[in-house]
């Protein structure tokens, strides 16, 4: 009895020793969410506070105290919120209750807003403070207050103290003009970047966004080291080469959607990986811009890109805004025009046929590009509608695109081995005529109880006319083919989240849609086609966050019945992820993801037409193809040690099974070869690699710099192995309004994953000088300008029964020089979030090309 008394006083001495510790480093959160945290952890406290009373105001900062009165004090800071404590009870309270609220947003001379504001609510008899709230980092207030027609008191360090009636409780977006202040001996930094456990955020400067033509461009310039950008296409993607989504305000939105972007809007960009907002659809990553909308008025935004040195390319944008309360309106027009004559491609291939006696043989085909002629006009134009309060979001889209491509044309030389020493020759067209019309909807709703719905329908319609001609002197008649296709394709998603509480939510969902093509064949070939290809899925999705660890999971099943004319079939399987996420601080970010997924065969592929193409080789489809599981893991940490350096170290390992790939056989007893599709072997992509962005100069100079090592391996009948590495070089320097850019991407190399072959692509560098300010943006742009060849990819395919060197020509790695002029003028008043539009998708095409 003795030794446990003396136990219990050792334990009790050691309990006052070391009393309970009240340390905390809050991330901007809601002050509700932050006091629910507090009491889960510290029940002892007896905490008791309305949680939707204290939804609308927002902490941050760290706490280290052995007090919880006193930790609770240093979290609420400066909200109009009391603390209250009564025996063994703590009370939180707003001062002031309402049915009703004052809120809007608050930003400086350069749009940006303005952090930590007060905004006072005065009696508009004898100005006596009603009550006051603060502005959060997005520089937004919401202040209950029953109280009409009173009058605003807005001040902050470093702006000049603005007075404004506030008539309605929406007072939209007020503007402080900056007071310079100063300061001897202090330099302050602001930091670029900040990241936390589930998303990271940059802030664009204001160099980087006049210097920028539209979005994609601004990533460009940003340089964000979790994400690359194809230098030729724009396309986005993570350093794993996954697909990243774009948004603008949470709001999906294509790549041609964001061309008329108006960059100097953009306030933040976030990266975020497997993001929790039913407005993100379930993407994996995602690019967010978030930008400013305008209360009244808008802006337009004209802008043309000329190409010279390789043919004919302009393309001309124009992108208007005008927005009205709640009502925003957008129409987008432009004109896309290609005529080049370096088109095309050379093949050396190796067929192995037998002959009239049914005896083996290998016959060598060789034909070499001399001319050919390439002529493509595209026409878009969009037209959307969105409303957008604080419970409801609503945007409705349709565009119709025309796009003619009226030449398509190749000539050249033809050579057989063994030869009969006759010289031939051959041509190939393929012009074609599409029109096409797309909707698509977008319904938010914020509902009570922490709860949210999105729906995102979309439709489209495309009309499908392809024309093919392949003629050679060793044919007695021409392959001639005339296609014309009906193709549809819906969709609807629908997602509903519930936030549980500060640490966990739980979303549900659902979607669904299909392909059909109707589609004919007349000429060398005919054929009446009625392809289907649905598909029905269910997930759900937990997300666990609590201070610097964010943890996600999904799974899902996944439904897909098609119907290739008379075959039917029907695939199941499933599909989850886990991603983990880890933030200690805010310069520090370690990420991990596994994820099972499957890579399922487009309508194209799974066509039962076999179509001749040359005079050996016909090409099919194959409507038996399963799809291929996909198992994938992928690591990344990015860090920033210094305010103007940030680096990510990054690996990832992928593995296909079963996979589609083409195969090759003999055809026609023998006498030709069938190009088609089957599943066979495994292939397995993985890398590691670094990227870096350093500020130098004041931010004059920004240099990024992006090597990797890549590893490739394939298995079943085409066995394979490469080990590649390449590197992406940038620097920007920025003088005044002027800005150089300069660019170099090593050349390319790797294994097909649908192809029993390898790939090259050469080097790119260009360099870019321009000048710009808000309104105007004039560059000049040189590409490959020591390059005089017009090859843009070689390729090799091995097989038994056919073999190829394959040389593709276009200019996109030959020496060009082009201009881009952007002039955007606004007009109105200014709020938070927007979006832009731009020309819209089309279904995907059955044609067998």
């Amino acid at each position: 009895m003795k030794r446990l008394i003396l136990s219990l006083i050792a334990i009790l001495w050691l309990a006052a020793a070391y009393p309970e510790k009240f340390t905390y480093n809050f991330k901007p959160m809601r002050l509700s969410e932050a006091l629910s945290l507090i009491a889960e952890e510290h029940p002892q406290l007896k905490l008791n506070f309305i949680y939707n009373d204290l939804d609308n105001y927002n902490v941050s900062g760290r706490i280290d105290t052995e007090d919880g009165y006193t930790a609770l004090k240093q979290l609420i800071g400066l909200n109009p919120v009391s603390v209250i404590k009564k025996g063994n009870h703590i009370y939180v309270e707003a001062l002031q209750h309402g049915k009703f609220r004052y809120y809007g947003n608050i930003v400086g001379n350069n749009a940006e807003p303005v952090v930590a504001a007060t905004v006072l609510i005065l009696a508009p008899k004898d100005s006596t403070v009603i009550t006051y709230g603060i502005t959060d980092n997005e520089g937004r207030f919401s202040i209950p207050c029953d109280r009409k027609e009173v009058i605003g008191k807005l001040s902050c360090v470093g702006y000049k103290t603005t007075y404004r009636q506030f008539n309605n409780f929406n007072v939209g977006l007020i503007k402080m003009s900056e007071q310079p202040i100063y300061l001897k001996n202090v330099s302050v930094t602001a930091d670029d970047a900040r990241l936390y456990s589930d998303k990271s955020v940059y802030l664009p400067s204001t160099r980087q966004k006049n210097a920028s033509t539209d979005a994609t461009d601004l990533l460009r310039l940003m340089a964000i080291p979790q994400i690359t950008i194809n230098p030729i296409n724009g396309d986005v993607s993570d350093n794993g080469g996954k697909k990243v989504a774009i948004f603008i305000n949470n709001i999906e939105a294509s790549k041609e959607e964001i061309q008329g972007l108006r960059t100097q809007d953009v306030r933040k960009v976030e990266y975020l990986e497997f993001p929790t907002d039913p407005r993100f659809r379930n993407e994996e990553r995602v690019i967010n811009f978030i930008v400013q909308e305008y209360f009244y008025g808008g802006y337009t935004k004209i802008g043309t890109t000329d190409i010279f040195l390789a043919g004919f390319s302009n393309r001309s944008t124009i992108y208007s805004k005008f927005s009205y309360k709640k009502w925003t309106y957008d129409l987008f027009l432009a004109s896309d025009n290609i005529d080049n004559h370096h088109n095309g491609n050379s093949i050396d291939a190796t067929y192995s046929l037998r002959d009239d006696q049914n005896n083996s043989y290998t016959l060598r085909r060789k034909d070499e590009l001399e001319s050919s002629h390439f002529k493509q006009n595209q026409f878009p134009i969009t037209f959307q509608a969105s409303y957008n309060s604080e419970k409801i979001q609503v945007r409705n889209t349709v565009g119709f695109t025309h796009n003619n491509k009226s030449a398509d044309n190749e000539r050249g030389k033809l050579y057989y081995t063994p030869s009969n020493g006759i010289d031939f020759s051959y041509s190939r067209m393929n012009p074609s005529i599409n029109n096409s019309f797309a909707y698509n909807g977008m319904l938010y709703l914020s509902l009570p109880k922490n709860l949210s719905i999105n729906i995102t329908p979309k439709f489209s319609y495309a009309r499908n006319n392809d024309e093919y001609r392949y003629s050679a002197s060793s044919l007695p008649s021409p392959i001639e083919r005339f296609a014309r296709e009906n193709a549809y394709y819906y969709r609807v998603d629908a997602n509903i989240t519930k936030q549980i509480n500060s640490n966990h939510s739980l979303s549900l969902g659902a979607n669904g849609g299909e392909w059909i093509n109707k589609l004919t064949y007349n000429g060398s070939d005919n054929y009446y086609d009625s392809f289907q290809l649905g598909f029905v899925a269910a997930l759900i999705n937990y997300n666990f966050r609590k201070n610097s660890v964010n943890l996600n999971t999904r799974i899902g099943v996944c439904l897909e019945p098609s119907r290739i004319n008379d075959i039917k079939d029907n695939v199941t399987y499933p599909f989850a992820s886990i991603n983990f996420g880890y933030s200690p601080d805010s310069k520090n970010s370690f990420s991990a993801n596994v994820e099972l997924s499957t890579s399922s065969p487009t309508i194209n592929l799974k066509a039962s037409d076999i179509l001749q193409q040359n005079e050996y080789m016909y090409v099919g489809g194959n409507p038996y193809l399963k799809s291929s599981p996909m198992l994938g893991t992928f690591l990344s940490y990015t860090f920033i040690p210094r305010s103007n350096l940030t680096l990510s170290l990054f690996g990832y390992l992928m593995e296909s099974f079963d996979r589609i790939i083409v195969t090759y056989g003999q055809y026609n007893d023998g006498q030709a070869i069938l190009r088609n599709l089957n599943n066979d072997g495994d292939k397995t992509t993985g890398q590691i690699g670094a990227s870096a962005t350093m500020n130098l100069l004041n931010h004059s100079l920004q240099v990024y710099i992006n090597p990797k090592l890549s590893f490739y391996k394939s298995t079943g009948i085409y066995k394979k192995s490469s080990l590649p590495l390449s590197l992406n070089l940038q620097a920007t320097y920025y003088l005044s309004k002027f800005y150089l850019k300069i660019y170099y991407q090593s050349p390319q190399k790797g294994i097909y994953t649908m192809y029993p072959g390898t790939y090259s692509y050469p080097q790119f560098y260009s360099a870019t000088i321009g000048w710009a300010d808000s309104n105007w943006n004039v560059r000049f742009h040189a590409s490959n300008f020591f390059s005089r060849k017009w090859i843009n990819e070689t390729s090799t395919i091995e097989s038994k029964w056919y073999s190829s060197h394959t040389t593709n020509f276009s200019p996109d790695y030959h020496s060009q020089i082009g201009v881009t002029a952007t002039y955007t003028f606004g007009y109105g008043k200014k709020m938070t979030q927007g979006y832009e539009i731009g020309e819209q998708g089309s279904p995907s095409s059955a044609i067998i090309k």
